[in-house]
């Protein structure tokens, strides 16, 4: 019904007065008489469609693009039983009914559409024949045309306005990604078209992190960087202070990063990077205070975990250069109060992903999403594409059964960890500095999962790399491996796309435990080698979790049978 009651829920308490609810659409379009039978028929459908994916009867849900456009972005349609197509016609189908009765604005965008002073500049669009322009720009051209204002007078409010119309008026697609499309769009038509308007659009940084360049700190502090991270990479056995095992590559990178990110923090806080002139300027207690207090400004006051890791490695650069022990006090107790707490089992996040998992169709499908890619792109006009394609599925493939981590799988090279006895059989071998816990660890790779990286490594020259190439997942030179963020995101994004499951590269040992602890209640020994754990004990608090879910359903499974069963 017409949201204006005092009951009104908390998800809808932004939702304006008044607003009509999909049921008050329905109940219209019934009384429509103008409107043909089938095409009543599609829009009530995909009122109820929608209204069905977002879990609520149609009276509650409001009929405001702001209030539909965040949840529907996550609806998956694969996982509700329906095609990505018949999603869309779903969400255009229930637009055209909003559009029916007023509620959004009717999409006109005919080249007749525009008047005088942009017909030129869209027909000088289309004589490109540049497929990208006229995607990102179609829209938002027509907006500004509508709104009256001169090509030459377009600025960087006109472009937050449309996304402010966007949010307002758009339920199927991300108005922050149609707004970026468009201010890219527009320089690049501002480069590529002679009478475009070379007045460029500015987009605001996505950027997070607050990190400067090296080049802006005195070098002095640079040299103590990196002599530090040299004495941890390769430990001095005699010195009192130095650690015990030499830190990885990824970690020395890691800390790295931090140490320029947290002067970079104090530089935000009114610091010159001038007066950074060594590590001890960040021991300084008053100066960390500052600094963690210039990173809490960027969460609210609340600690996370780049916050609790810079500080605990600012106490332990403190004990490194063997700092006063009043210095190295105070460090640690400034890391104590921005420290996270221990981290019982895992994140709700990862137990809502794993719980979709749990569904036989959902594991089905995941298990066989790499046969299912390279079955299905096989198009040889895409060869590019399919090829980047083949190479997900293989990072897939490896991960559903050798749940490494995605720094160790994105390094793996086909000379050293891909070892193949010539007896038919194929192994992963990591050595000890090829993981994170220094434990080396190898997998026997399933034939069908050798098949698959047999057939990609036949054809991945030139699309993915150049002849010879020793790493499994390189970069397009081939001279280094992919990072592991981006081969993560890739992975995540590919999974998405093909079968609507959130599923990260991390997420895959999650997965595997969660498996073997199903068939092996108790398993937890064989959990932690195949993990690669140190410890037991952190596989133990970690999983735990999975084997009370496992128990409440047979539980639940005892309970029902005794039901069925009872005279």
């Amino acid at each position: 019904m017409t949201r204006n009651t005092p009951s009104l829920p908390l998800s809808q308490a932004f939702v304006p007065a008044q607003t009509p609810s999909f049921a008050d659409l329905i109940t219209q379009l019934q009384g429509r008489t103008k409107l043909s039978a089938s095409r009543k028929r599609d829009m009530i459908s995909g009122l109820t469609r929608l209204a069905k994916a977002l879990g609520l009867p149609p009276s509650d849900v409001p009929c405001d693009g702001r209030w539909l456009q965040p949840r529907l972005s996550q609806v998956r349609p694969q996982l509700i039983g329906l095609k990505p197509k018949s999603w869309q016609n779903a969400v255009s189908d229930a637009r055209m009914a909003m559009v029916e009765v007023g509620i959004v604005e009717r999409r006109a965008n005919r080249l007749t559409d525009l008047d005088t002073c942009w017909r030129p500049l869209w027909e000088a669009v289309l004589a490109t024949n540049d497929p990208t322009l006229p995607t990102a720009l179609r829209r938002f051209t027509h907006f500004l045309n509508r709104l009256g204002i001169p090509p030459e007078d377009v600025t960087d409010a006109h472009a937050t306005t449309y996304l402010e119309a966007l949010a307002t008026n758009e339920i199927s697609k991300d108005p922050d990604r149609a707004y970026r499309a468009a201010v890219n769009g527009w320089n690049l038509a501002a480069d590529r078209i002679p009478a475009w308007p070379k007045r460029r659009l500015t987009l605001p940084s996505r950027q997070k992190r607050i990190k400067l360049d090296p080049a802006a700190f005195p070098k002095t502090f640079i040299e103590e960087v990196e002599a530090l991270l040299d004495g941890l990479a390769n430990p001095d056995p005699f010195s009192p202070t130095a650690p015990g095992q030499p830190r990885s590559p990824a970690t020395i990178r890691q800390y790295r990063m931090q140490l320029i990110r947290f002067a970079s923090h104090l530089v935000a806080s009114g610091m010159p990077p001038s007066d950074i002139k060594s590590l001890s300027v960040l021991i300084d207690p008053a100066i960390a205070k500052r600094g963690l207090k210039q990173m809490l400004s960027h969460t609210n006051g609340r600690t996370s975990r780049d916050i609790s890791g810079t500080a605990s490695l600012l106490r332990n650069v403190a004990r490194l250069l063997d700092a006063p022990e009043e210095i190295r006090e105070a460090m640690a107790q400034l890391a104590q109060k921005v420290a996270l707490p221990i981290q019982n089992g895992m994140t709700p996040r990862n137990r809502e992903r794993l719980r979709i998992l749990q569904a036989p169709e959902h594991t089905r499908r995941l298990l066989l999403l790499p046969d299912h890619i390279f079955k299905t792109h096989t198009k040889p006009s895409r060869a590019k594409a399919n090829a980047l394609a083949f190479e997900d599925a293989v990072a897939i493939a490896i991960l559903l059964v050798c749940p490494v981590r995605v720094g160790s799988l994105a390094r793996i090279t086909l000379d050293q960890h891909i070892q193949r006895p010539g007896d038919g059989r194929v192994f992963l071998v990591l050595e000890e500095a090829d993981t994170k816990t220094n434990r080396s660890i190898e997998f026997e790779l399933p034939a069908d999962v050798v098949a698959l990286l047999d057939r990609f490594l036949a054809m991945r020259t030139p699309h993915r790399c150049p002849p010879g190439t020793r790493f499994l997942f390189p970069r397009r030179d081939g001279n280094r491996p992919v990072d592991p963020n981006a081969l993560s995101s890739r992975i995540a994004k590919r999974i998405r796309k093909e079968t609507g499951l959130c599923v990260n590269a991390h997420l895959f040992r999650h997965f595997a435990v969660m498996n073997w602890l199903d068939a092996n209640p108790g398993g937890y020994e064989v959990a932690r080698r195949l993990l690669g754990h140190s410890d037991l004990s952190h596989t133990i608090n970690m999983y735990s979790g999975l084997e009370v879910t496992s128990a409440t359903k047979a539980f639940s499974d005892l309970v029902e049978d005794l039901r069925k069963n009872s005279p």
